[in-house]
């Protein structure tokens, strides 16, 4: 049928508010690194594939796993520190300004905050550097520009010293560091985050306290001094923050996880001065909740939010439906992650959509999610027009080529005999080559 290798129009009459529909496979990572609690990635080794960091509280280590390019991936564990005495937390960037990528992390019994210096060379040699070694209970660490200098500062959230703070990089070789005191009377201060939130082109800084229950913003007077705005002082046992642009206002808003509140929920930045805040429970039924991150999962241009339940054993996201107020819906990801802690998103296999990545301290796993996007947004009637072998919408039977070896599979990979289809997506081969992906809506 030549419809089919030129051009094919369809006319289809799709329901209201369909949003994309993602399926998730998991890929584990490594299912034996004791007390996993934190998980990160980028691309550490310069080969443009997105590795991936995390942190064993238990065991003591920070690690990468270099990602291999391969369909499915291939992890090579690399040890960056065994020794790391409760590493909690990991972080990455460019921190010493040579190009490659450093590491960050956090060691709750260590009492620390270090860095790790890449060399660059294949394989990476790493150098620590000790950033702080009597921050107390040291259990986020974050790093950006802090005073616009061009060099990336470090920031940290201490539990026992009830403090947030950020160390000044003052260049060097090795680096020097000044620390600089935000707050000494955070209670059980949890984590710390850092951006421009009032617009001034100021990085203001982000803080979650279990102990006090609060989410506070301090914001930067320019003159290394901080003014001090309690976002929510009820948020009980609060243990995230995040921030971003949750309602495409061009303002940045902020999202918190509470773990005794078994709550996600994000606070509409309103603007004035002070700013006000709006407060919005995105879930207030996620039983433990520890981890909250934002991005547009997908794929939809609007803000959608994760998170991890410790009790729960969940990881989850939420669409966000782009209404005034937002409607969220909730999608779980896995309800079995024994112990889900942290939260993050990236293209991990680098095919255009969001995965999702999360460490489970229970079962002692690092795993990532691969999105496969399912369904497509469309509220009207409309005229669809293929011509480069993408998808095709059909609403009857599925007409292919003649003289051609055809077969079609559905989503889980199974071959489907073309005219038994249900509604669904599947994809056709024709002479051993994926061609063209296929949903059918009735």
């Amino acid at each position: 049928m030549k419809g089919f290798t030129t051009f094919l129009i369809i006319t289809v009459a799709l329901s209201t508010s369909l949003f994309a529909q993602i399926s998730w496979n998991k890929h584990t990572i490594s299912d034996n690194f004791d007390g996993a609690c934190s998980v990160y990635a980028i691309d550490v080794n310069g080969d443009s594939l997105v590795d991936v960091l995390g942190t064993a509280i238990t065991a003591g280590r920070i690690v990468w796993w270099e990602n291999n390019g391969s369909n499915p991936i291939a992890w090579t564990e690399q040890t960056i520190d065994s020794s790391f005495n409760g590493a909690c937390y990991v972080y990455a960037a460019d921190v010493d300004g040579d190009d490659d990528i450093d590491v960050l992390g956090s060691a709750w019994y260590g009492n620390e905050i270090a860095m790790w210096e890449n060399d660059g060379n294949n394989p990476i040699q790493w150098t620590k550097q000790t950033i702080d070694a009597n921050f107390v209970n040291a259990h986020e660490v974050y790093a950006t520009d802090m005073d616009g200098d061009d060099d990336v500062d470090v920031l940290g959230a201490s539990a026992g010293l009830n403090e947030i703070a950020w160390w000044r990089n003052d260049g060097g070789n090795p680096l020097e560091w000044a620390k600089q005191t935000i707050d000494s009377t955070f209670a059980g201060s949890r984590s710390v985050y850092a951006i421009d939130v009032d617009g001034d082109s100021l990085v203001d800084v982000l803080g979650a306290a279990y102990s006090a229950d609060d989410i506070t913003l301090w914001l930067n007077n320019g003159d290394a001094t901080w003014t001090k705005q309690t976002i929510d002082s009820s948020f009980y046992g609060a243990h995230m923050v995040y921030a971003c642009d949750v309602d495409g206002d061009d303002d940045v808003d902020v999202l918190g996880a509470a773990y005794n509140d078994n709550a996600i929920a994000w606070w509409r930045n309103d603007g004035g001065n002070p700013i006000e805040w709006t407060k919005q429970l995105i879930d207030g039924n996620f039983y433990g909740a520890l981890g909250v991150y934002a991005t547009d999962v997908d794929n939809d241009n609007v803000t959608d939010v994760l998170g991890t339940s410790d009790i729960g054993d969940d990881v989850a996201w939420w669409h966000n439906n782009d209404s005034i107020p937002i409607q969220w819906t909730e999608q779980t990801i896995d309800g079995y992650f024994n112990g889900a802690w942290p939260v993050y998103a990236e293209d991990v296999d680098n095919d255009g959509d969001t995965d999702v990545l999360s460490a489970a301290y229970y079962a002692d796993e690092i795993a990532w999610w691969e999105s496969s996007l399912l369904g497509i947004e469309e509220n009207r009637r409309a005229l669809i027009k293929d011509y480069n072998h993408s998808t095709t919408i059909i609403n009857g039977p599925l007409l292919l080529p003649e003289g051609k070896k055809c077969k079609v599979f559905n989503i889980i990979g199974r071959e489907i005999t073309a005219n038994q289809l249900a509604p669904g997506i599947y994809f056709i081969e024709i002479d051993g080559k994926i061609m063209n992906k296929v949903i059918k809506v009735r």
